[in-house]
């Protein structure tokens, strides 16, 4: 089968940042079967056997200059995951495929300015990069749906997930510190609503008794943090953990795997908790139905409180959810479905 060349680009490539992680894996799976640049503004990831270029397209006067690099490089593709890289594409030859990850409703971002900027900026460039795309990739169909009504657009789209890297072997589970717990991964930042799953989390410690923890791993944003300790002191048995590199035995050692996001475009945790058997509980909203398989999906606090108590008195752990995971989520099946419509589009 003949091999292709690609561009995958995005603004940056950081640790603990979940699309950047994701890109990254990305290239990687792809770079076994294809040739691969992986096109930055900046990185602390490195991603072995992959070129990894950084570019200065975030300086508008530079765009123009990145687009002509790109094209004398013949690419059969650029496969772009964030700005500034969806506007530079809009300025190459080389054919584009815009992968959306969403970006969090203007609505859940009125407590950070600068993330709000942020949004109005991507939603902005949106337009006119969609335009120009040969094809736009969500990676929900809640994603999808989103996209064509924000930016009016009527093109070709095809839902390609984040892919995800799965071990190779299930994990020792983490230590037994925090006893019998419940587990959050992710960014702590207003709209992902750490402090109504902190709350909801003493109510259940409240029917179920201290034997219960509540564990969070990810980067606390600073103007959220000191609000969230308080919060964690007053609750008790919370334990905030910060980033850290190896969450698979975090995993492995939860009860259930809970979150409170008013917003996701897919919710990776979700998803990795229930590859490990674990049950996710979430509200049922965003990208969720898509991707809870095995847990439940709340329509309020109170369902959300009871299914908490429900999944830590079972203590149920499913690995019959795996197969269906990996089917859909893994990165080998993300790579499996691009190439598929790389090719299509070659063919045409």
């Amino acid at each position: 089968m003949e091999t292709m060349n690609f561009c995958i680009a995005t603004f940056t490539l950081m640790k603990g940042n979940g699309i950047d992680v994701t890109v990254a894996e990305f290239a990687r799976e792809l770079s076994k079967y294809h040739n691969v640049q992986l096109a930055a503004v900046r990185s602390d990831i490195e991603v072995p056997g992959v070129e990894l270029v950084h570019y200065p397209a975030n300086r508008i006067s530079k765009m123009r200059s990145v687009a002509k690099e790109i094209d004398r490089q013949k690419f059969d593709f650029i496969s772009t995951h964030y700005l500034p890289f969806d506007m530079v594409a809009t300025m190459c030859k080389t054919p584009h495929l815009l992968h959306d990850h969403g970006i969090a409703p203007f609505t859940s971002l009125l407590n950070n300015r600068k993330e709000l900027a942020l949004s109005f900026e991507v939603n902005a460039f949106r337009m006119i990069s969609a335009r120009k795309a040969a094809m736009v990739l969500p990676i929900s169909s809640y994603i999808g749906r989103g996209f064509r009504r924000k930016y009016l657009y009527g093109g070709r789209m095809e839902v390609l997930p984040s892919g995800i890297e799965f071990p190779g072997s299930d994990p020792a589970p983490v230590s037994g510190e925090y006893g019998k717990y419940i587990l959050y991964v992710g960014r702590h930042t207003p709209y992902k609503g750490v402090d109504k799953l902190i709350r909801i989390f003493g109510e259940v410690k409240e029917e179920v008794g201290d034997g219960v923890h509540l564990v969070t791993l990810g980067k606390i944003d600073k103007d959220y943090d000191a609000y969230l300790k308080a919060l964690a002191s007053k609750v008790g048995n919370v334990h905030m953990l910060g980033y850290i590199p190896d969450i698979w035995p975090y995993y492995a050692g939860a009860e259930v795997y809970a979150t409170c996001s008013a917003w996701e475009g897919e919710d990776r945790p979700v998803i990795e908790a229930q590859y490990m058997g674990k049950p996710a509980v979430t509200f049922n909203n965003c990208s969720h139905p898509e991707v809870v398989f095995y847990g439940s999906l709340a329509s309020n606090g109170k369902e959300f409180k009871e299914a908490l108590i429900k999944h830590l008195t079972d203590r149920k752990v499913d690995m019959t959810v795996r197969q269906k995971v990996v089917e859909r989520f893994s990165t080998r099946s993300t790579i499996k479905k691009y190439v598929e419509v790389a090719r299509n589009m070659s063919l045409k």
